[in-house]
């Protein structure tokens, strides 16, 4: 599974690529989940339960992310007088792998803590697994364990897939650590009950926090850091609130493939967005305007908030709110970047946390 793609070095360029997205006829939006876990590591169940759930559940890609480890070799499952041999990666890719229609990814959580605070990392395409580096302080853990990723991703041919995954959880992260991390994405929203997405009155929200890093990253001409929704899925057996469960949120990138390639190469470019169960037709950003088009359901409510940072500001603001399927934003030129929050007025099933509704993230650009 070698990639060999260039990283998008500016964020400038995002709002020129996504203008020309319906150039190509076999382009559409493939649903993945990109973080969950297997009787590999602490999961709940076999990696075929796992891969069998995402597939008959409309996803069309798939990483299981166990801990510190690749679904290779020999590993047991034992449980009283009865031993399972666990099946590896490249088992599952036998069984489930279809072309166009269903791919799982090799990948791990590089799981690692500095200050006794947790640091953890998803990397993709990997050959062979990553050990976590350590590190006296969380920005030094977390950086050393992003270059060790970077070059072991490097060493097989492949482009800087990584993500930094629930910085809530543990409250392990800052937003000046993921501005600085040198990672291109990181989790918006994460499904397990303990990640802390939305805050609390001692600490931002991941929403906050993307901002702020956001405004570090252009402030030093670094390319913007991308959201992605994943569900951190442990427990597959009962399904409640307080429970890790799958189907929670997950991310839609647009490409003309079902590739490592394709897929990679729309996630460098921003094209994509994260979700709960908002459903989008469109979005583009072209010059001074981004435009979003949902794909409505009858009797449901949108909400479409366009969040940017303005040049003097020393936060982001929700610069315009746009109710109904269709929304536009046109720039005044003072933003430094906006992105777009949906929201509906439907309840979210299983949720993350009672009282959440169905919602989607649009990614930052720069208009101009």
């Amino acid at each position: 599974m070698k990639l060999r793609l260039p990283i998008i070095a500016s964020a400038i360029l995002l709002a020129g690529i996504l203008s020309g997205f319906q150039k190509n006829d076999k382009v559409r939006f493939l649903k993945g989940n990109m973080h969950t876990h297997s009787y590999w590591s602490d999961g709940n169940t076999y990696p075929e339960e796992v891969a069998k759930w995402y597939r008959d559940h409309g996803y069309q890609f798939l990483a299981i992310t166990d801990h510190n480890l690749l679904q290779k070799g020999i590993r047991y499952r034992v449980s009283g007088k009865d031993s399972v041999r666990l099946k590896e990666l490249s088992e599952l890719c036998t069984g489930f792998d279809k072309e166009g229609e269903f791919l799982l990814l090799p990948a791990e959580e590089i799981t690692d803590a500095a200050e006794k605070r947790p640091v953890h990392i998803g990397a993709f395409n990997l050959s062979e697994a990553v050990k976590p580096t350590g590190g006296a302080t969380v920005p030094e853990c977390l950086n050393s364990n992003v270059k060790a990723i970077r070059q072991a991703l490097a060493n097989s041919g492949n482009p800087e897939w990584i993500i930094v995954n629930h910085p809530n959880f543990g409250w392990g992260l800052t937003a000046d650590d993921l501005a600085k991390c040198g990672a291109r994405f990181f989790e918006i929203f994460n499904g397990h009950p303990s990640v802390r997405n939305y805050g609390d009155s001692a600490h931002p929200s991941t929403e906050t926090m993307w901002d702020q890093a956001n405004k570090w990253r252009i402030d030093h001409s670094e390319p913007l850091l991308l959201g992605v929704a994943n569900d951190d899925a442990h427990q597959y057996d009962k399904y409640e609130i307080g429970k890790a469960n799958p189907g929670r949120g997950w991310t839609m990138v647009r490409a003309g493939e079902l590739t490592p390639a394709a897929l990679y190469e729309s996630l460098a470019k921003g094209d994509f967005y994260a979700s709960t169960g908002v459903v989008l037709e469109d979005f583009r950003a072209h010059k001074n305007t981004m435009t979003i088009r949902i794909k409505a359901v009858k009797g449901i409510q949108y909400k479409t908030e366009f969040v940017g940072w303005v040049h003097g500001q020393d936060h982001a603001d929700v610069l315009a709110t746009v109710t109904g399927p269709k929304a536009v934003y046109k720039a005044a030129g003072n933003e430094l970047f906006v992105r777009a929050r949906i929201t509906s007025d439907k309840s979210k099933a299983n949720a993350y946390v009672n009282g959440d509704f169905e919602m989607a993230w649009v990614q930052p650009v720069t208009l101009r």
